[in-house]
């Protein structure tokens, strides 16, 4: 008997726009089920709301804590949760950040009585947008 893998795009409208919508080539994340086990993949995530417009410009805090918010209504929307995420990858524009990133990020986890944290990577790098600061990305293990 072959096996049918499920996949459908994963969407959060009233926290964030669709790429699609302002001409970019990807989704805001996938879920990918084989039987009643799924993955999702969330893609990178930043601070921009559901218009497609970058918020708060030049504030990393802001910019972060607005990622999370983004990240939980895409896990939402799949009847997820960060219990769910098994990895994250996280990209900022400058590893000085850091310091701030991983105690905004670690206040998140704690708030969420998340044990374990997820297994994570944290890079340097330029994002798509100038005024973006950080960007995230995760994996999640979820059951129908």
């Amino acid at each position: 008997m072959k096996k049918i893998i499920l996949k459908k795009s994963i969407s959060a409208p009233r926290f964030l726009n669709e790429p699609i919508e302002y001409n970019k080539s990807f989704s805001r994340g996938l879920s990918v089920y084989l039987g009643k086990i799924g993955l999702l993949f969330i893609s990178g995530t930043a601070s921009i709301n559901n218009k497609g417009i970058s918020l708060y410009a030049g504030d990393f805090a802001s910019q972060t804590r607005r990622t999370f918010e983004n990240i939980s209504a895409l896990l939402k929307s799949e009847g997820a949760n960060w219990h769910d995420i098994v990895q994250t990858r996280c990209y900022l524009r400058d590893m000085r950040d850091y310091k701030v990133f991983n105690g905004i990020r670690n206040a998140f986890y704690k708030k969420q009585n998340l044990k374990p944290f997820p297994a994570s990577v944290c890079i340097q790098a330029n994002l798509c947008r100038a005024e973006l600061l950080v960007e995230i990305e995760a994996i999640a293990i979820v059951k129908k």
